[in-house]
């Protein structure tokens, strides 16, 4: 019996979860093509493929990272979104960022059009939730929400 529990738990963390992702403009590039959906598998590993279709009929198609415990450092698309810094380079001070129970994630994404994505975001490691930013090849800037 118990191993009949065992292999059901383990084949339902395998299937994974379906989740939606809301990405909302927040420069001017961004608001040109508005709000944007994403969805993504959730498979409790911290791992797993995105995609985000976009309104030109482009489909973004990339996978997510979660570091457990971890932090951002130089952390300029996530700083971009939410003010707590500036865009980072080469020349400009590094800042980090972190968020108590959660985790730091980064995700990449790639279009059929050349169109790139990266994302940073925080997950909370409790509920599942959390938020971030995303920065396009041509310039969006997007807070994630999820």
């Amino acid at each position: 019996m118990l191993n009949a529990l065992a292999v059901l738990f383990a084949s339902v963390a395998l299937i994974g979860c379906a989740r939606d992702a809301r990405l909302y403009p927040v420069n001017d590039t961004g608001i040109t093509t508005g709000v944007l959906e994403a969805h993504f598998m959730s498979y409790g590993t911290g791992h797993g493929g995105i995609e985000i279709p976009m309104p030109d009929g482009e489909l973004l198609k990339g996978e997510y990272s979660l570091i457990r415990g971890g932090s951002f450092g130089s952390s300029s698309i996530y700083g971009s979104v939410y003010g707590m810094g500036q865009t980072v380079s080469f020349n400009s001070h590094a800042t980090s960022y972190s968020m108590p129970g959660s985790s730091a994630g980064t995700a990449s994404l790639f279009g059929n059009k050349s169109t790139s994505m990266l994302c940073e975001f925080f997950n909370d490691n409790f509920s599942g939730h959390g938020n971030g930013g995303c920065r396009t090849s041509k310039g969006g800037l997007y807070r994630l929400q999820f």
